[in-house]
């Protein structure tokens, strides 16, 4: 009676366990891990599938690039035959009007069903999102539950799609675009990532905006400037040049490292390497006037100096370095400033949050209009650098 008892028992047990009844192995799934949007213009290989009847009523509005891995070789995916695949990854070009409707068409052309767990990046093309407002792009990316908030956005001056070719062999593009905002300690030209949760939040605050920007050629990649996007419409206005970048991290303190360029009066070359920087701003409300005041602090090491005649460890050269260096930091921001407030007319530094923070009162009667506002505030600049050290040898 007992054997019987505990057979049941495990019987019972056995039907109480959960298992993966739909599990798919990985090597029959095609996994999403890049998407670049461009304005709608169907491919060759599109338009002669069209005549031959795969249609559907739809608009050309946008042209969808999937990245997908992994492609194995020799496998169904590549005697299907794309122009744009490799052994690592495979790009699929499908054009419409409904973001969520290309995915489900991707399955009328592959057999390996997408997943969008482990999408990395979507590029963005600035043609594409100066036509269309911004929002509208990541509505279904943003609802999709399979599609992780983590994910990188980025803009493009070219196609997009091209962000997501690579001339390197063994490399996948998209994890290469997400890993390059890493390098944000060496290089003050990178903007902080911007993810899927940080800009639904922006642009639910009617907050203007930057992402990075992207610029292509010969199967290459590389981060040059960043796009501006006007928080009344979500669409692109404009770039800001890498300078102008590096002068916007100064203002919103997130330079983690990197180098400040500069010439002598002689013309020689002189470089600085930003150990630590920080940057306060301070609004000041007088009447209907509003102005802020920015302090910027650095200290690093002079890495590099032309001119021989001019001995690192002497103290009097040192110091007119280090003006070098805040008249070169001061250019820059000042530069900076100018394009938000005279040319795009908004404030993409940061200065509404430390208004709304310092001056509520004053911040609930003007962030209807701030853009608008904050073109005509007076903003000055206090910089101070500090040479630390000259590096291993005086030379």
């Amino acid at each position: 009676m007992k054997g019987y008892f505990l057979s049941a028992l495990s019987i019972l047990l056995l039907l109480c366990l959960t298992g993966c009844w739909g599990n798919k192995e990985i090597e029959d799934l095609s996994v999403n891990v890049g998407l670049a949007l461009d304005v709608g213009k169907e491919s060759e290989l599109e338009q002669e599938l069209a005549e031959q009847g795969a249609t559907y009523p739809k608009k050309n509005i946008i042209t969808a690039t999937l990245q997908t891995v992994p492609v194995l070789k020799g496998n169904k995916e590549q005697q299907m035959g794309n122009s744009k695949s490799s052994e690592m990854f495979l790009n699929t070009e499908v054009t419409g009007d409904s973001i969520f409707q290309l995915y489900r068409q991707y399955s009328l052309r592959r057999y390996r069903p997408i997943i969008g767990h482990h999408l990395k990046v979507l590029v963005i093309s600035s043609e594409l999102s100066r036509k269309m407002d911004l929002d509208k792009l990541v509505n279904f990316i943003l609802r999709d539950n399979d599609i992780r908030p983590s994910c990188l956005v980025l803009i493009s001056t070219g196609k997009a799609s091209e962000a997501l070719i690579s001339s390197q062999p063994g490399d996948i593009p998209s994890f290469h675009l997400r890993s390059m905002v890493e390098n944000q300690f060496r290089n003050n030209k990178i903007l902080a990532p911007m993810i899927l949760t940080e800009l639904d939040g922006i642009m639910n605050s009617g907050s203007s905006f930057v992402l990075q920007n992207l610029v292509t050629a010969k199967g290459e990649v590389e981060f040059a400037g960043a796009g501006v996007l006007k928080g009344e419409t979500n669409k692109w206005i404009g770039t800001l040049n890498e300078h102008e970048v590096e002068g916007l991290n100064w203002i919103k303190g997130d330079i983690e490292g990197g180098v400040i360029k500069t010439y002598d009066k002689s013309g020689e070359v002189l470089a600085y390497e930003i150990k630590s920087a920080s940057t306060k701003i301070k609004s000041k409300v007088n009447g209907n006037d509003i102005s802020f005041h920015v302090s910027i602090e650095a200290d690093g090491r002079l890495i590099e100096n032309w001119d021989k005649s001019q001995v690192p460890t002497d103290e009097k050269f040192l110091k007119e370095a280090e003006e070098y260096f805040e008249e070169e930091l001061k250019d820059m921001l000042h530069k900076t400033t100018r394009k938000m407030q005279e040319k795009f007319k908004v404030d993409v530094g940061g200065f509404r949050n430390q208004l709304r923070i310092q001056h509520p009162k004053v911040w609930r009667t003007v962030k209807q209009d701030w853009d608008e506002t904050f073109s005509k505030c007076d903003i000055t600049y206090d910089v101070n650098i500090t040479i630390t050290d000259y590096g291993s040898s005086a030379k």
